[in-house]
């Protein structure tokens, strides 16, 4: 019953673990106004450098505050 036990919380894991996908919304942004949104974009689990949806921001802001680029949370 242990060996039974163990095994099942092993699948478990790995089952939680792999199906995991995260997902983010992103905004375009021209001169501080958004003129597109992306919901529910995947970050792609090949690339080791996006690990978090801050880390596919592109944007810029200027000395009046306007965001011009890819902003997503």
């Amino acid at each position: 019953m242990k060996k039974l036990l163990v095994i099942l919380a092993a699948a478990g894991l790995l089952f939680a673990m792999s199906s995991c996908n995260k997902t983010c919304t992103c905004k375009t942004f021209v001169a501080g106004n958004v003129v597109a949104t992306a919901e529910d974009v995947e970050l792609d689990k090949d690339n080791t450098n996006i690990k978090k949806c801050s880390d596919m921001n592109t944007y810029v802001t200027d000395n009046s505050g306007n965001k011009t680029g890819i902003e997503c949370k």
